[in-house]
């Protein structure tokens, strides 16, 4: 396991949300916007293009990971990988927090419920959130660490 795969890991239990919700009793509108072959239009994934939505929920992921340690020094010992998965939720302005906050409730229930392989999951809290611009961002910080074997 590499620090790529921590990252795509976190994604898809990120894209995950739906589906969680709705199995724990949310009946609104899906979260993400999807194209006819199922890809997610409102998520703004690192280095990939995006068109920024205007009016509307959007998301922007950031992946940051810490320099490793060593969790053990004997054979076959692992390195320690920290890090913050950043989920940057967008709103337009003027619409107030209650989207922002409701979403923040389902990631954070979301994130402390689900099992992945070999990451776990420390914080979920809110990092940062205010107005910008032209919308309203609420990010949200996952803090996780991981022990990987060293290669």
């Amino acid at each position: 396991m590499t620090e790529f795969d921590i990252q795509d890991e976190l994604f898809e239990t990120f894209l995950t949300l739906d589906t969680f919700a709705s199995s724990q009793g949310y009946t609104g509108e899906s979260y993400f916007d999807t194209d006819t072959q199922g890809n997610v239009l409102n998520v703004h994934f690192p280095n990939k293009p995006f068109d920024y939505p205007e009016n509307k929920l959007w998301f922007d992921l950031t992946f940051i990971n810490n320099e490793p340690v060593d969790a053990a020094i004997m054979q076959g010992a692992q390195a320690r990988y920290t890090g913050v998965l950043y989920i940057d939720i967008f709103t337009p302005n003027d619409v107030g927090e209650d989207e922002c906050a409701a979403i923040y409730s389902w990631i954070a229930m979301l994130f402390h419920s689900v099992n992945i392989d070999d990451v776990d999951i420390m914080q979920v809290y809110i990092s940062t959130k205010g107005n910008e611009a032209d919308h309203y961002r609420l990010q949200v910080a996952v803090v996780w660490e991981a022990d990987i074997d060293k290669e």
